[in-house]
């Protein structure tokens, strides 16, 4: 049996994987650090799917995000590619302009007519 996934559980996907850039949530008797490590671990595989090309036409053919987000997400992608695997560790993640070039796209991305409204 296929598990197929519907464009609104796609939307929040992407939404997730989009999140995982900017800062998590201090959350008790977890230390930062280890928050950190684990959103860059769950994002080396997540942004490969959910900030594809061909995942991010579904969910504007279906009318979930706009036109304007595409170009966007594509570039945050792409960002997100050329960052040098030795950059993938907390104190980069968080100190360097490589990450922050990102975390800026998708504020603005966030800022902008993206977000889906039902």
């Amino acid at each position: 049996m296929e598990n197929r996934l519907d464009v609104k559980e796609k939307y929040e996907l992407l939404n997730s994987t989009l999140n995982l850039v900017l800062f998590p949530m201090k959350e008790i008797n977890i230390s930062y650090s280890e928050a950190i490590k684990s959103c860059l671990n769950e994002l080396e595989g997540d942004y490969y799917t959910f900030l594809n090309e061909d995942y991010v036409y579904e969910l504007y053919n279906a009318g979930m995000i706009s036109e304007k987000a595409i170009e966007t997400i594509k570039d945050i992608r792409l960002k997100i590619e050329v960052i040098n695997k030795s950059k993938w560790n907390i104190k980069d993640f968080v100190m360097d302009k490589s990450w922050s070039e990102v975390r800026a796209l998708i504020i603005n991305l966030y800022l902008s007519d993206f977000v889906y409204t039902s």
